[in-house]
């Protein structure tokens, strides 16, 4: 048999079973995006996509809007009150 041939599709494993309720990993995504990103800082802030997006602010032109569009955040709500200066 071939080496380079591909395996038949009967063969194939199905993609294994992930839990439902893990949080999305903005740290591997950011990661993917922007492989130069200071990991012990990117550790430190893994599972808040807006601590995520203010890290990578600081090396692109990008809006933060933007950012937690590449990462997959959801929409970010303007829930908070307007505050007094």
């Amino acid at each position: 048999m071939n080496s380079l041939s591909p395996a038949p599709a009967s063969k194939s494993l199905p993609p294994p079973d992930l839990p439902r309720d893990l949080p999305p990993d903005y740290c591997s995504r950011a990661l993917a995006l922007w492989p130069r990103l200071e990991r012990h800082r990117l550790a430190r802030v893994r599972h808040d996509p807006n601590r995520v997006a203010t890290l990578i602010s600081r090396r692109t032109n990008l809006s933060r809007s933007a950012i937690l569009d590449l990462l997959g955040a959801p929409p970010a709500g303007d829930d908070a009150p307007p505050r007094d200066n």
